[in-house]
């Protein structure tokens, strides 16, 4: 039988004697209509997309400005750039080492997440967890990502989100691990240059500071000495046996101007993860779920999640990355507009290829099924 035939005989109605054509039919029915209603429902939310790229643009052009500005207060702090390990001369790329280097990083982590696509994202995240205007969003910056911290308070003033946070002064390898130049300065020049109406609440080492390694002896004073500039309260705590008050102080100073609508962690802090094997086992992004863990030292991502907060969780940048389609390490760096373009066009490509691939693959796989079936009542070709 030629496939017109078939392919007629297919969509023909069911006799009595076709249970197994008119089975394979209601199925191609049910199936083709829904993936035709995904692309329908697909189409429909183009006028919102727009909205949401709105945000989203408005997001990584304060991410854009926010950069703009911390490269020339660099610059007014005699630090200079390095060609080098910082190519897109961002001015957010540190060194490889200093005192205040808690732990080894990836460089071109750090790199990657100067797009400003990242603002856009964090928006995206946000709006998926359910935050609007007005809502209180509780964080915690860490030093190894100044760049995300940006993204972050970016997505947080587009939105018109209310924004709690503690900050860490402490920063992996080429992390905001300047002295003179950390996130706590970053954050505080930020803010009196009025690009943020956010400071942090409290401030603390950060990083493995806090498990007894990384920060000490010179680093320490380093560390206090920024903490003093930005002159909110230093949260001096303990090492790791100390991880379960610790996340609980954080917690109360977070939620003290109520419960947040959403918690954001930047980077492997100890009091966010937990001292807990299973925190290597986290997500990245907006978490859908954690591994079941019930040790009291556990951080305060297992703990929002335990209380239905959503969490968004920003670590393994080049595997985000991947994720959302934004470009790994790129050179040039995008600038704010080409960014949301880039990475909402890649949004809606990707998910219509998905619709249509699995129309196609739905259609090819009837034909074979029904090639497999008994044959048709009547004479043959």
């Amino acid at each position: 039988m030629t496939l017109k035939a078939r392919l007629a005989a297919f969509l023909a109605p069911p006799g009595h004697n076709s249970a197994p054509r008119g089975s394979l039919r209601r199925i191609a029915l049910l199936l083709a209509s829904a993936l035709l209603a995904a692309l329908l429902a697909e189409r429909s939310h183009l006028p919102e997309e727009r909205e949401t790229g709105q945000d989203e643009l408005r997001a990584a052009r304060l991410m854009q400005k926010a950069m703009l500005v911390l490269r020339a207060y660099r610059a007014d702090l005699g630090i200079p750039l390095d060609a080098l390990i910082d190519p897109n001369l961002t001015g957010l790329i540190g060194l490889d080492y200093s005192d205040l280097t808690t732990t080894e990083g990836s460089l071109q982590a750090k790199r990657t997440a100067c797009n400003p696509a990242f603002a856009a994202l964090m928006v995206r995240l946000l709006k998926e967890a359910g935050c609007g205007k007005g809502d209180l969003v509780a964080l915690t910056l860490t030093g190894s990502f100044p760049a995300l911290n940006i993204a972050a308070l970016s997505a947080c003033l587009a939105l018109g989100l209310e924004a709690r946070f503690i900050s860490s002064v402490g920063a992996s390898t080429y992390g905001a691990n300047i002295p003179g130049f950390t996130w706590l300065d970053m954050e505080r020049h930020l803010y009196e240059q009025g690009v943020f109406p956010y400071y942090a609440s409290a401030v603390a080492f950060g990083g493995v500071a806090e498990t007894g390694g990384g920060i000490d002896g010179t680093g320490i004073a380093l560390a206090q000495e920024s903490a003093g500039r930005h002159g909110a309260p230093f949260l001096l705590e303990g090492d790791y046996r100390d991880v379960v008050s610790s996340a609980l102080r954080r917690k109360a100073i977070l939620e003290s101007g109520g419960k947040p609508r959403c918690y954001v962690n930047v980077g492997g802090g100890l009091t966010a993860l937990g001292w807990v094997a299973e925190a290597a086992r986290l997500d990245n992004g907006l978490l859908s779920t954690v591994p079941k863990c019930s040790d009291p030292a556990r951080g305060l991502v297992f703990l929002y999640m335990e209380e239905g907060v959503p969490v968004i969780h920003l670590l393994n940048i080049e595997r985000l990355a991947n994720r959302y389609a934004l470009p790994v390490d790129p050179v040039p760096l995008p600038e704010a507009d080409s960014a949301v373009q880039a990475s909402a066009f890649l949004h809606r490509y990707f998910l219509r290829a998905l619709i249509l691939g699995a129309w196609a693959i739905l259609a090819l796989a009837l034909l074979y099924l029904e090639s497999k079936a008994a044959p048709l009542q009547g004479r043959p070709d």
